[in-house]
């Protein structure tokens, strides 16, 4: 896999650099996250933890895939700026919290059933038909 930046932004407001990129990976699945970051470290000069990948996608039958990152000067930055999902997309998976399993299994209550009564089927009301006497006419 190769990893080309393709746009570099500097953003001194928010004291990060935004990069468009370019991951080649033929003949190998999409690239992971972590593998993405790790190369686009060593192109910044930047520690990994400092990178956030936003979005990472391949296009459809070809093996290139193009996504966006935001590296950061300091982890504070980073952790006031970022949303937590990300944050935790990006790492690697022994070091995401789990859910305890009683939040997972518990399930809420169900309210208390109402029996309700058969509706009455509604009443047809016929209407008489006249019949009209044509033979006067002819």
């Amino acid at each position: 896999m190769k990893v080309e930046i393709i746009e570099k932004t500097e953003n001194p407001l928010f004291k990060r650099t935004e990069v468009k990129f370019k991951a080649d990976h033929a003949g190998e699945p999409t690239p992971k996250r972590l593998d993405v970051r790790a190369q686009l470290a060593s192109q910044l000069g930047v520690a990994a933890e400092l990178i956030v990948i936003e979005k990472l996608a391949s296009t459809h039958g070809r093996q290139m895939a193009s996504g966006i990152a935001r590296a950061y000067s300091s982890r504070e930055q980073l952790e006031g700026l970022e949303p937590k999902f990300l944050l935790q997309r990006g790492m690697p998976k022994e070091a995401k919290p789990e859910k305890p399993k009683e939040e997972m299994k518990a399930k809420p209550e169900k309210p208390e059933e109402k029996v309700e009564k058969p509706k009455e089927k509604p009443k047809i009301i016929k209407k008489e038909t006249t019949q009209m006497n044509f033979s006067k006419w002819l």
